[in-house]
């Protein structure tokens, strides 16, 4: 029997305590400023406002995959140990998505730094939690939550080419948040787990907003934040596996592969593999010129 699920009197239904708490976060969300809603405000981000977000973002995926990656040992509910298993993958491959786009506009990670808070905010606070209700609480309610939230506020406002990736990221979001969910409802049965999730989910909130923040003064302090002029990719070609649905865009190439952005299609070795699931060239087709 798992750690979360001895027997122990009901409070409220878990799925209404749920429906219940994400309800308030959201309508709390609803009362923040333009900065805490979403990264950078509503206006379009200019090139290093891009730029700072993908770096930001890739170091985010990293971390996650790493605390996450941290708790198999230790989570014995069995259904969401092969829930976070699938998540570790997900945040490992959204971190090489956003590796690549960045490497496309010709930038990297190289002497990148946190900020203090999201040092706290992402490497300290989600990474704690006594077990896998606490944890969850944190990153797979209030965290991912609040990421498909600033992806809602980022699609607008970013070039075509940055949201092809956010789309390919988001629907492995609403996997972790319904993982996130699925773990309440089993698990949040007595009144004193409620209360636990109530006060890690409201934690991460807070830190969150802070993350935002600092976001913000970063752009301030780099000069970038007044910068909206539109970032432009020239379009190229993009080639999909048939076998996967993995695709290759030649603005971004396969770096992780040793195929640099900008590379045609035609010119990739012959031994190159689909990343995704080890097929060759010949099983791509061409998708959109």
């Amino acid at each position: 029997m798992s750690a979360l699920a001895e027997s122990a009197a009901p409070t409220l239904n878990s799925a209404q305590f749920y429906d219940q708490l994400v309800a308030e976060l959201s309508a709390k969300r609803d009362e923040l400023s333009e900065a805490e809603k979403s990264f950078g405000g509503f206006a379009p981000l200019g090139r290093e406002e891009l730029i700072e977000w993908l770096q930001f973002q890739c170091w985010y995926e990293r971390e996650a995959a790493g605390f996450i990656g941290s708790w198999l040992r230790d989570t014995p509910e069995s259904e969401v140990f092969i829930g976070l298993c699938r998540q570790v993958a997900d945040e490992g491959k959204h971190y090489k998505l956003l590796l690549s786009h960045l490497q496309s506009l010709g930038a990297s990670m190289d002497g990148w730094q946190p900020e203090p808070e999201w040092v706290a905010w992402v490497s300290e606070f989600y990474a704690a939690g006594d077990d896998t209700l606490e944890r969850v609480a944190a990153h797979n309610i209030t965290g991912e939550l609040g990421a498909m939230n600033a992806f809602d506020g980022l699609l607008p406002r970013v070039p075509e080419a940055t949201r092809a990736v956010l789309n390919k990221i988001i629907p492995d979001e609403k996997f972790h948040v319904s993982l996130g969910r699925m773990a309440v409802h089993r698990f949040a049965t007595t009144e004193e787990r409620q209360a636990r999730v109530a006060k890690r989910a409201w934690g991460a909130f807070e830190l969150e907003q802070k993350g935002r923040l600092a976001f913000e003064r970063r752009l301030r302090e780099k000069g970038a934040a007044a910068e909206h002029a539109p970032v432009v990719f020239e379009a190229k070609p993009q080639w999909v596996c048939q076998v996967c649905g993995w695709i290759y865009d030649e603005t971004v190439g396969d770096p992780e592969s040793g195929i640099p952005p900008g590379t045609r299609f035609e010119d990739i070795p012959d031994d190159w593999m689909c990343p995704e699931c080890l097929v060759t060239k010949d099983d791509f087709v061409l998708l959109s010129v």
